[in-house]
Parts: C-alpha cells; structure tokens; sequence
C-alpha cells in the first residue's frame, strides 16, 4: 500500500507542456494504491478486501473489493479541498468467503476509532 498527492504537477504534459485538456481542472487529492499478489491455494478461497480510509476529518471511507485475480491493484481517489479531508491512516482486512481473516494490512498510525456520546 502507498499514498500519493494528486495535483497539477501530477500530470505529465505540466512538465512537458503539452497540450492537456485535464490541466484546465486537475485532479486534487489524495489517491491510495493497493497492490497485492496471492499464493494459489489462498486465491481459491474468494478473497475479498473490507478496505476503511479514515480522513482527517474522523470520517470513514469504507470499500469491499472482491479479489479476482491472484495478482492485482486497486487505486483509490479521494479529493480534496482541504487538509480535513486528506488520508490520515487505513485499514484492509482480507477475508475469506466464509469470513475468515487471512491477513490484516494497517498504516502505522491505524487505531480503532473511540466513539463517545452520540457524535
């Protein structure tokens, strides 16, 4: 797993100058790239990841994606229009089609969220 900034710097034809229509509205954000690649005896099983992004805001982002080939990646945009709603930490749970945890990928700074009162 990675993070990266998204801007306009991000696309190439900004350095290069080349003519690009995406440079009139470039992307703004953050993007989260997840790549993976399974033994054969696991990827029979039905993986799927439960994926959870927690922005800097305290909101969660939740994702399931079903793993259809041993061998893959998945990119996740998030835009932002400010620092409260950038990636602060994530989480991925592979599991199997029966629910049982295979493997648990964190970001360093991962903690379960304390919820108090109503809010």
């Amino acid at each position: 797993m990675q993070q990266e900034c998204l801007d306009a710097n991000f696309l190439a034809s900004s350095r290069i100058g080349t003519p690009d229509p995406r440079l009139e509205n470039p992307p703004c954000g953050q993007r989260l790239l997840i790549a993976w690649c399974f033994p054969e005896d696991l990827f029979r099983q039905n993986l799927t990841l439960q994926i959870t992004v927690r922005l800097w805001d305290n909101s969660e982002v939740r994702e399931q994606l079903d793993v259809e080939s041993k061998q893959s990646h998945k990119a996740l945009f998030f835009p932002s229009s400010g620092q409260e709603r950038r990636i602060l930490t994530y989480r991925i749970v592979v599991t199997t089609k029966e629910g049982e945890v295979v493997e648990i990928w964190k970001h360093p700074l991962w903690t379960e969220l304390i919820q108090i009162g109503d809010a």
